[in-house]
């Protein structure tokens, strides 16, 4: 190889680092942009929850873990939530009867074409027990 072949190589390699480069860069800024927009959409908060009922679905375990709701009184729960949705009382999977003036159900949207609930049972206007389910 003489000089100019070796000039000629050195460019080439500089071209492919800056691609390479450039490439990454770009799948970096992909990802981030992606993961920001994900966890954005499943944050909780109260107006999220209020203006957006059909995507509530995503956002519900963030709620979960952020509030601890068992021991929540009735009245807290409402002022958190809202008022309940539905008097929806049978669902699918937990095949459990949930007597409408014991519990606060509210619809969380429509996922893999079932409607999810989340279901509050009320005890002396405390939560004793919710759960996630579907109809």
């Amino acid at each position: 190889m003489n000089k100019e072949e070796h000039r000629r190589a050195a460019l080439h390699a500089k071209r492919c680092n800056k691609i390479i480069f450039a490439v990454f860069i770009c799948l970096l800024l992909i990802s981030v942009f992606a993961f920001c927009t994900f966890k954005s959409q499943h944050t909780f908060s109260k107006s999220k929850w209020d203006t957006n009922k059909e995507n509530r679905y995503k956002i519900v375990n963030d709620m979960l873990g952020k509030y601890q709701l068992i021991g929540m009184s009735e009245s807290d729960v409402i002022q958190l939530l809202g008022e309940e949705d539905s008097d929806q009382t049978s669902f699918k999977i937990s095949r459990k009867y949930f007597p409408p003036d014991s519990t606060l159900v509210y619809y969380l949207g429509v996922d893999f074409m079932d409607n999810n609930w989340l279901i509050l049972s009320i005890n002396d206007g405390i939560v004793t027990e919710y759960c996630l389910d579907v109809t």
